[in-house]
């Protein structure tokens, strides 16, 4: 039996020379197959390219394909192929009112090769870094909002630091759930063979609020936690669930020219495509259950908070 190492596909001249490692690539490669290093892909080739859809982890920066755009006649069909994706979820992704996230590229070269592919199939899209979304400096988190006139007043929850706006110069209003649970457990036992012996999980949903104005990327949010909803006057209820949806409806009278972005709920899951949630176990170490019992304690957690923040600036950068 004889060895290939080569692709089959290509001929010897059609291969590409690596300029860094001296070895042959398939032209349909963006990277060196060996080192990695960019490849110099003749422009008539660039369409048969294949993308390199490495899911990135969420610590990484990686570069996002964004679509603002599509025309009638668009080939959603070669587009969820040419991305691996299934054709329905594609198309419920296309069908997002704002901006949308169809893929995460490690490398800027292959974000804009598949930038311009997608153009190709009708589709009108932008990239957008990571570093630009990622949450360095978060929204400010408020204490309270305070309306008079044809002004609002932030007072900021931790520096009572106050930012007067009028109601033109609200912008954007993006509205979010944060969904975050808690599994505790104890278990004893070896890894093939493990025993629970105590278990208990927490589940909680709180709707947030974002507010940005049209001169800054760094808005303000609106939690139920802490926020002081007395600016509800007499329409004030009991649960804060209830508030914050009031003060929605009241922001929303204050700013009617402001665009207000309410699909993350129902687009939440197609976003773990390609932005995933927040995983993480805590090790707590041997933990006591009753008498003569004990076992090693963890804690299982998920967040969607980074994913709604970068959803939400992701409104705001290209709004």
């Amino acid at each position: 039996m004889t060895s290939q190492t080569e692709n089959a596909a290509f001929s010897r001249d059609e291969m590409i020379m690596c300029s860094k490692c001296g070895k042959s690539n398939p032209p349909n490669r963006a990277g060196c197959l060996y080192c990695g290093a960019p490849l110099d892909v003749p422009e008539d080739l660039r369409g048969s390219v294949k993308l390199n859809l490495r899911k990135l982890e969420n610590w990484e920066n990686g570069f996002n394909v964004v679509i603002v755009g599509r025309a009638d006649t668009a080939d959603l069909a070669s587009a969820a192929q040419y991305l691996k994706l299934d054709n329905e979820l594609f198309g419920r992704m296309v069908e997002a009112k704002g901006p949308f996230p169809l893929a995460r590229l490690e490398l800027e070269r292959d974000a804009a090769a598949a930038a311009e592919r997608l153009s190709a199939f009708g589709f009108t899209t932008k990239l957008v870094r990571d570093v630009d979304l990622k949450i360095g400096k978060p929204n400010t988190r408020l204490r309270s909002v305070e309306f008079s006139g044809d002004r609002v007043v932030f007072t900021s929850f931790n520096t009572s630091e106050q930012r007067s706006l009028s109601s033109g110069e609200v912008a954007l209003i993006v509205i979010g759930t944060i969904v975050e649970s808690r599994k505790e457990s104890v278990e004893k036992g070896r890894k093939d063979k493990r025993k629970v012996l105590a278990e208990s999980a927490t589940t909680s949903d709180d709707l947030v609020i974002d507010i940005y104005p049209g001169d800054s990327s760094r808005g303000w949010r609106v939690t139920t936690k802490g926020f002081d909803f007395s600016t509800l006057g007499s329409e004030k209820r009991l649960l804060a669930a209830q508030n914050i949806q009031l003060l929605l409806e009241k922001l929303k009278a204050f700013a009617p020219a402001a665009k207000t972005v309410d699909e993350y709920a129902r687009l939440m899951a197609l976003l773990t495509e390609v932005w995933d949630i927040e995983r993480g176990i805590d090790f707590q170490g041997l933990r006591r259950t009753g008498m003569l019992r004990s076992g090693f304690a963890s804690v299982a957690r998920t967040s969607n908070l980074e994913q709604f923040s970068k959803y939400s600036r992701l409104q705001q950068k290209l709004l």
